[in-house]
């Protein structure tokens, strides 16, 4: 269709008799449509014939006709010979090969918007040939022609991925039965009830009648006859059910080319109600890798939906994902073409040996991580199959070279060690144990590697303490340690680490047998973790000494003021620097690691007491900041919390409170002057910063709202005494 000839076709008008067929057509206005002054259900007249072979569609916007324009808003131009479409826009002067439906949908107009007389609709349905309404006969006429302008411009792709394809032999004569029978690995023993109990049932794996022994329904057992795992069922109580899926894999030799190819399924078996003989196993294939003939993967294909058009074979990236340590992808592989590839493709892989060897396996990843660790064939071959599995799970980079002509070499042990690895069928975890056997020149013995791999330990786990005691030494005192204390291997273990590692900083010789093996590991690490924090207590005290020389003076005169005991509860005043220090380490709060707490005492701000109980006076139990008249800041627990007798506590601090107004003087009521103002523009402060607890109980709280709902101020009574105080001699 040549543009200049299109424009040159005879014009088509919208005529009176068009518009009023039109309006006896109109369904009448919705409320909303009148409420926005909108002209009526249609907003455009079509028209439409056939010149020169060519379908003119003509659609007149109804707002330029009542304005008297009798120009069409589009001229849509059909050839249905060349399966062609193209729509000129009168408004903006340009062709577009946009749909129909897309065009309108610009000026906002559906195509049901649109009215079509009989005689323009016969017009269109004789030229597409058709019996579609006139405008959805156009609409889907475009979608094909659309539809089929995708389909050749993908075609030089998908014509590309379908060469590849015919490469791909078809399925081996008895696939179906070998993934019924040895790829999906759930098998079944069908039996019919009896009183006296079942004698012979039906085994899926056999395929034969096999004989049982009171059987229980879905109790799992073993088949009398071939000895393979399988669930009782009886036929009048099952009905129709199936499998889990099982992924299956097919290796094959590609066709008229060289390579192979790697055909992941997933497969499940249907089972009848009572007909447990006629069963079918459903098999999906869902990915093909094609590798070259030295085992590289070229490319990689899924069964996917292409284009939201049709299910076909799609290229994709490489299958990374299947390289990952996951054991959902592991399945049996199909076990007969193995051989041949394995004289010739898959030669010096050793992928057949595993495969026959771990039955389950991830071939994908094998073949990826193989161009890694050429070694891994020697490993096969060796039999050394939990060591194959380590490194796919990436768990040996560290203990494995990637080449090396012997396993002694590659495996960095000598022969006899060697032997021993095979002969336990040890993976990364027994390696490295004959590792550190060859490089010490010490004897580690079966025993002990079976009970440290048992365990989970690794000798770097043990560096600590290596050089002083021998394995079977250290298994011995981690076993007598575990009964001792109760707790487990591994926990014993981290003690005695954290204990040595703390006595190197406290200066001890970790190198005496004394220290290293001490008898009460549990004690001596308590032992420990108390002079630690002695000595963190002795610097952080020197460093506040330095800063605040003369303390301790500050704290003579709180005893007699403050130190009050009634009931249950006493109150006490630090006598040192180093009480503080004692009171924040034991209920873990920040009166210790924070300067803030000594400027207030030294300024007379604030005094920072202790809440004890009397049983145990020397236990910390509450920490009190208290300004000079009682009023208290904060009252905090262990881990700044309040415990479940904080009302009891409360009742006391309020009788605390009427007791010590009796001992105030006028120098400590004016310091409370001070101190409360300094408090109400600390607590305005903090809340303009909108400071927000980040841990604990009152996460994500106001630090303001909790000091002020922590705030105690004085008893009614002792505030009416301190307006009128009488003055005590300081």
């Amino acid at each position: 269709m040549r543009k200049k000839r299109l424009m040159e076709l005879k014009p088509l008008k919208v005529m009176n008799r068009h518009i009023a067929d039109a309006k006896k057509t109109e369904i009448s206005l919705s409320t909303l449509e009148k409420q926005r002054g909108e002209p009526g259900k249609y907003r455009m007249y079509c028209r439409a014939a056939v010149e020169k072979g060519i379908l003119k569609v003509y659609l007149f916007a109804v707002t330029d006709i009542e304005e008297n324009i009798n120009f069409p808003r589009y001229r849509l131009f059909i050839s249905r010979k060349e399966r062609r479409f193209i729509t000129y826009d009168e408004k903006l002067k340009k062709w577009r090969k946009a749909l129909l439906e897309s065009i309108l949908w610009d000026v906002r107009t559906n195509l049901g918007n649109i009215y079509v007389n009989d005689c323009d609709t016969k017009v269109i349905q004789k030229y597409l040939k058709t019996m579609q309404p006139a405008i959805r006969a156009l609409e889907e006429f475009q979608a094909n022609i659309r539809k089929e302008q995708r389909i050749r411009h993908d075609k030089k792709l998908t014509d590309s991925w379908d060469q590849v394809m015919k490469t791909v032999s078809g399925l081996p004569k008895n696939w179906i039965g070998w993934v019924s029978k040895y790829g999906i690995t759930e098998h079944y023993i069908f039996y019919k009830y009896q009183k006296n109990g079942a004698t012979e049932g039906y085994c899926t794996y056999c395929k034969k009648h096999v004989p049982i022994r009171s059987p229980k329904y879905n109790q799992k057992g073993q088949c009398n006859v071939c000895g393979q795992p399988i669930t009782f069922r009886s036929v009048g109580k099952s009905g129709r059910f199936c499998t889990k899926w099982y992924r299956v894999y097919l290796i094959q030799r590609r066709r008229k080319t060289s390579g192979f190819v790697l055909r992941i399924f997933h497969a499940r078996t249907w089972y009848k109600k009572g007909g447990y003989t006629d069963c079918e196993t459903t098999c999906h294939e869902e990915q093909r890798r094609i590798f070259s003939a030295n085992g590289k993967e070229i490319s990689n294909f899924v069964y996917d939906l292409f284009k939201q058009r049709e299910m076909r074979w799609i290229s994709c990236r490489s299958s990374w994902y299947y390289t990952c340590c996951d054991s959902q992808y592991k399945g049996m592989v199909y076990p007969y073409t193995l051989s041949d590839l394995s004289r010739h493709e898959l030669k010096e892989t050793g992928l057949r040996e595993y495969a026959l060897g771990q039955k389950k396996i991830d071939p994908g990843k094998y073949l990826y991580l193989w161009k890694t660790y050429p070694v891994l064939e020697q490993i096969v071959k060796a039999g050394l199959f939990q060591l194959v599995d380590d490194v796919l799970d990436h768990r040996a980079a560290d203990a494995i070279k990637r080449k090396g002509r012997k396993p002694t070499e590659f495996l960095s042990v000598d022969k006899k060690e060697f032997r021993r690895l095979r002969d336990m069928n040890g993976g990364v975890k027994e390696l490295k144990w004959l590792q550190l056997e060859k490089s010490t020149g010490k004897t580690i013995g079966d025993e002990e590697i079976c009970w440290m791999v048992k365990e989970g330990f690794e000798p770097n786990d043990l560096k600590f303490v290596l050089d002083q005691m021998s394995i079977c030494q250290i298994r011995h005192y981690l076993v007598k340690q575990s009964e001792k204390s109760g707790d487990d291997i591994s926990h014993v273990l981290q003690v005695w680490n954290d204990y040595l590692s703390m006595a190197k900083r406290l200066g001890m010789d970790i190198h005496d047998s004394i220290i290293y093996r001490t008898r009460d590991l549990q004690l001596r690490h308590k032992e420990a973790v108390l002079k630690i924090e002695e000595m963190k207590r002795g610097i952080r005290r020197r460093e506040l000494e330095e800063k605040y020389v003369g303390f301790q003076k500050h704290l003579i005169d709180l005893k007699e003021k403050y130190e009050f005991s009634d009931g249950e509860y006493q109150v006490i005043a630090p006598k040192s620097i180093d009480d503080i220090l004692y009171e924040g380490d034991t209920l873990h709060h920040c009166v210790n690691k924070t300067d803030t707490y000594f400027d207030r005492i030294v300024s007379k701000e604030s005094y920072i007491l202790f809440l004890r109980e009397k049983e145990n006076p020397k236990v910390p139990f509450y920490t009190l900041e208290v300004e000079p008249d009682g009023t208290i800041r904060q009252k905090r627990a262990e881990f700044n919390r309040q415990n479940k007798d904080i009302d009891k506590v409360t009742s006391f601090l309020t009788l605390w409170q009427k007791e010590i107004q009796k001992r105030l003087t006028q120098k400590d009521r004016k310091s409370t002057e001070e101190s409360r103002k300094l408090r109400q523009q600390n607590y305005q402060e903090i809340r303009d910063k909108h400071v927000v607890v980040h841990g604990g109980t009152f996460a994500g709280e106001l630090l303001a709202d909790l000091l002020e709902k922590d705030l105690m101020d004085l008893p009614v009574e002792s505030a009416e005494n301190e307006e009128s105080p009488t003055e005590i001699a300081a």
